[in-house]
């Protein structure tokens, strides 16, 4: 899963006005509103456009999908109370919770679902993730290419029923369905263009937009029509500040109630007992990892080069010296707690001199012959900039070979990834959804929207297309082809280095009550609270 940003001028003065160095449970905000910082401005407003996990947590408090995660991790109805599926696996039928209304007080039906999906379909939403997690239901080929206007194979029975045929048997599709491009709009006030306003952003969450403001903050206000019951927070503002010291300082001085680290901040917590109790590590399945382009850079099409960098490059002294050993090494791609993690899967290991002679076989005994390469990264985070200056240091140390460090604003990266214009890259991909799918086929498949590397193993597609088609019932069949499509992708062909499997580091405030999670993140702020006044 994916800033211009300047600190704002009011953040500024905020912390100005702050003492340093000493908690404080200052009384500045009032009681039942949330304040946390994000480390850069909303990339997208609409739900059929982003793709970056940052922008998403905002997206899901206000946006809703059929379905969702809950705490035990478990695939549950959401603006759907249930679904069946016929013997053949290809139709879906969801029956819709009555009543459920959108922040305009209409009531949605089956037309606004049909509409949202058909809208993120068409052309000219310029959406990219609908040809990732759409393109298995019928007619979407015809309307992503503009031939057919809306789904063919969505249909609207009655007001509270609609019916999707896919192409093939898939017993993850329902999955896809808490993704954000499948997310419902309403649509007597989105209409058919981009949503680019915050008063457009009309969904059925739990909160409405009050205010987007570039490189200053989001503010969301509880929508007490909403069909759980409405939220216990009155309000929720997400400060926009790039600069992690920034964000730990403003939760230092009592300014924010909870903050994410960057991992090297441990040292720093543990050298304040006052935060100790606060601290918490939590596991995300989401992997960091070096990738290239067999399109972008002639050396890297050769395997023996890339499995070179990757016996070049020092992981443990990456995790250790870079992030206090707070990771976990990652040797294959699925991370631990999605079905189908191997604990036990050996990667390339750690081995300067046959990296050098594995260099030399490929036609580079001279690393002074062999090209600059540019290493891409998100320049708004401590930890991507700390593995691309490792990476540069092991690279030029084992091999001899000169990396030109790129680091990018974030929109601007991912905007260049798509175009599949990175020749060497550092980055994260989050589960969108609990399976070993999301990780192999659906980033890696030669046909895959997210392949933008040029990779391409038919070995590796056969074994994916197999386990892609399986029920899941025959889980330990399909992780079995998914483990071996792994093992080719990172040992046999290099085009993914796995660095090391995310571990968040988070302050969070004792007055901060009911946050619920799952896997995948934090979950939306439906039971959230926060009393200051006690």
């Amino acid at each position: 899963m994916r800033t211009l940003l300047a600190l704002s001028l009011a953040v500024l003065v905020l912390v100005a006005g702050c003492s340093r160095g000493k908690y404080s449970s200052n009384l500045k905000h009032p009681d039942h509103v949330l304040v946390y910082p994000m480390p850069n401005n909303p990339t997208k407003l609409d739900p059929a456009t982003v793709e970056d996990g940052d922008t998403l947590e905002v997206l899901t408090q206000v946006f809703e999908g059929l379905v969702e995660y809950n705490e035990q991790n478990e695939l549950v109805g959401n603006l759907a109370e249930s679904w069946d599926v016929s013997d053949d696996g290809l139709t879906y039928t969801f029956h819709l919770k009555k009543g459920v209304k959108f922040h305009s007080g209409r009531e949605m039906t089956a037309e606004d679902v049909k509409f949202s999906w058909d809208r993120a379909a068409t052309p000219s939403i310029l959406s990219p993730t609908a040809e990732g997690y759409m393109a298995d239901i019928v007619g979407f080929d015809e309307c992503w290419h503009g031939q057919a206007q809306g789904l063919s194979g969505v249909k609207v029975v009655d007001p509270y029923t609609i019916q999707v045929q896919i192409k093939e048997p898939k017993a993850y599709w329902p999955m896809y369905l808490q993704y954000a491009c499948y997310f419902v709009v309403d649509k007597d006030v989105v209409g058919m263009e981009p949503i680019e306003s915050a008063e457009r952003m009309v969904g059925t969450g739990p909160f409405t937009v009050k205010e987007v403001r570039a490189d200053q903050q989001v503010v969301l206000e509880r929508f007490n029509d909403y069909h759980k019951g409405a939220p216990k927070l009155e309000r929720i503002i997400r400060l926009i500040v790039q600069d992690p010291n920034t964000r730990r300082s403003l939760y230092e001085n009592g300014e924010v109630d909870w903050v994410q680290l960057e991992r090297q901040d441990k040292q720093y917590v543990d050298q304040h007992p006052e935060f100790k109790n606060q601290l918490h590590i939590i596991d995300r399945p989401a992997i960091w990892y070096l990738g290239f382009s067999v399109k972008m850079l002639e050396p890297f099409k050769d395997a023996r080069v890339r499995k070179a960098f990757a016996m070049a490059i020092d992981k443990d002294r990456i995790i250790n010296e870079g992030f206090d050993g707070i990771n976990q090494r990652a040797d294959g791609i699925i991370p631990p707690g999605i079905p189908g993690h191997d604990p036990n899967f050996k990667g390339i290991p750690y081995d300067p001199a046959q990296a050098k002679r594995l260099l030399a076989e490929a036609g580079y005994p001279d690393p002074s012959k062999f090209p600059t390469v540019p290493l891409y990264y998100r320049a708004d985070r401590a930890d991507p900039r700390i593995v691309a200056q490792h990476v540069q240091q092991d690279l030029q140390k084992n091999l001899g070979i000169n990396v030109e460090l790129r680091p990018m604003e974030w929109k601007a990266l991912l905007d260049k990834r798509n175009k599949g214009e990175l020749e060497f890259f550092h980055l994260r991909w989050h589960a969108d959804y609990l399976d070993p799918q999301n990780f192999l086929s659906f980033m890696l498949h030669t046909n895959a929207r997210e392949n933008t590397l040029g990779y391409s193993n038919p070995e590796f597609d056969r074994l994916c297309d197999m386990a892609d088609r399986m029920p899941l019932s025959r889980n330990e069949e399909r992780f079995k082809l998914y483990r071996e499509a792994e093992r080719i992708a990172v040992v046999e062909d290099a085009i993914w280095i796995p660095i090391y499997f995310q571990r968040d580091l988070e302050l969070l405030r004792p007055e901060v009550t009911g946050i619920r999670r799952s896997l995948m993140g934090p979950l939306p702020h439906t039971q959230t609270d926060v009393v200051r006044s006690k």
